[in-house]
């Protein structure tokens, strides 16, 4: 009894010690035949399989994803290799939401648009080197570190930007 209240103490201080990371995607390849909730091209369904690899070791717990079917669709593998579910967020509430992420300190991942991922970033008070994402990049991978809480959101908060994939550019 006593080696199994130590182990769960040690598990404890090793999940406690990890850094929080939140994962900032644009969802992948969607096709531009179909014009309402467009699905994941061929080669966006590789890039999200090809997302779930590189993510399946990060400790993510917690997969976030608009209610569109690209961005579900995007999230998909990685839900499916860790068997959490998908929650979904929305924009208009985009603020409170991503406040509530951080104060939860679990390690999750972001599966937003073009036009909301870098506004997600900035929200947090980071400046992420891109303006805007291009229609025709996909490949753009954005952590956000939580490093101790002391700044004026109550984060202080690292900005890490790279790609994974094949490169759409």
């Amino acid at each position: 009894m006593k080696n199994c209240c130590i182990l769960i103490f040690l598990v404890a201080v090793s999940v406690s010690c990890s850094p929080t990371r939140i994962y900032f995607v644009r969802h992948a390849e969607k096709s531009l035949d179909v014009k309402v909730d467009p699905p994941l091209t061929p080669e966006g369904a590789a890039r999200a399989a090809e997302l779930a690899n590189m993510l399946k070791g990060k400790g993510i717990r917690s997969i976030y994803s608009t209610k569109t079917t690209r961005t579900a669709t995007t999230a998909q593998p990685l839900a499916e290799k860790l068997g959490i579910p998908i929650r979904f967020y929305s924009h208009d509430t985009m603020p409170r939401f991503l406040y509530t992420l951080l104060a939860s300190g679990e390690t999750a991942l972001v599966v937003g648009h073009s036009n909301t991922v870098l506004k997600m970033i900035s929200e947090l008070e980071l400046s992420p080197s891109q303006k805007e994402i291009p229609d025709s990049v996909y490949d753009n991978l954005y952590i956000v570190s939580l490093k101790n809480r002391n700044s004026r959101s109550g984060y202080r908060l690292l900005l890490k930007e790279t790609t994974f994939g094949k490169p759409s550019r």
